[in-house]
């Protein structure tokens, strides 16, 4: 017998095995197949985002990995007088609606709050740091209570706004941010913003009911401004990017 008809009469008896030939007539083993039952599947993140955690916040954009949440403000540091004045703000709220909470932190915004790339966190640093050259420190005051309320109105803010004197200078600096942003194609700040501390806020939209009790509550602002809640001296600028802060000296 041939060597062709060999290897004909072993490959019609072949088709039972665990072996086949390849092209030019070489036996190979068939591989088995493999058993995955136990490898650890990785699911694709999602993350999702329960506003009850948070007070019912509502995100203005949703999270992606990737994505820094980034904007340009004032901290403004707690003091005995500053929670001395919302605690008397607090107590004339409560007479109109049914809870009243502290804001977790205060500070002014300079900027929206937008989305930054992880990897210009770094240029986008320098571009505010020559954003600020020149920049002269300045006093801080408070000249009235206003009410706002945010765009999904579950939530109503009492803030402070700042006193003209102190606007002036942050709009300066709301300008120079706004060019840093420009550079990567950000959105900038308002056209005409106003410049304020949100310093308690309520449930829902309340705007009605806290407006008319708005001067009772500038009553209040003027009365300890006069007394205790003094001007304070501003000399750094802050950025938020996710969850790292950084910090500018002004002149």
């Amino acid at each position: 017998m041939s060597a062709l008809a060999y290897i004909s009469e072993y490959g019609s008896n072949s088709d039972d095995s665990d072996s086949e030939f390849d092209n030019i007539g070489c036996m190979r083993t068939k591989l088995p197949t493999p058993n995955l039952s136990k490898v650890a599947v990785v699911p694709v993140y999602e993350h999702q985002d329960d506003p009850q955690l948070h007070d019912g916040r509502i995100r203005s954009f949703p999270h992606v990995r990737g994505n820094w949440a980034t904007f340009v403000f004032i901290q403004y540091l707690e003091s005995d007088a500053l929670h001395d004045l919302l605690d008397k703000l607090q107590e004339k709220i409560l007479s109109v609606v049914e809870s009243c909470q502290k804001c977790n932190d205060f500070h002014i915004s300079l900027s929206m709050t937008v989305v930054l790339k992880y990897h210009l966190i770094s240029s986008f640093r320098t571009s505010l740091q020559s954003s600020f050259n020149n920049i002269k420190s300045f006093d801080l005051g408070f000249a009235a209570v206003k009410v706002y309320c945010n765009e999904e109105n579950s939530r109503t803010f009492i803030s402070l706004d700042v006193d003209p004197f102190t606007h002036k200078f942050l709009k300066v600096i709301s300008k120079k941010v706004d060019q840093a942003f420009e550079e990567y194609q950000l959105p900038t700040f308002y056209e005409d913003p106003s410049f304020h501390m949100s310093v308690l806020w309520v449930k829902g939209n309340k705007k009605t009911e806290l407006n008319n009790i708005i001067e009772s509550l500038n009553e209040i602002l003027f009365q300890e401004t006069e007394n205790s809640l003094k001007n304070i001296f501003v000399e750094t600028i802050s950025c938020k990017v996710g969850n790292k802060y950084f910090q500018y000296t002004l002149t």
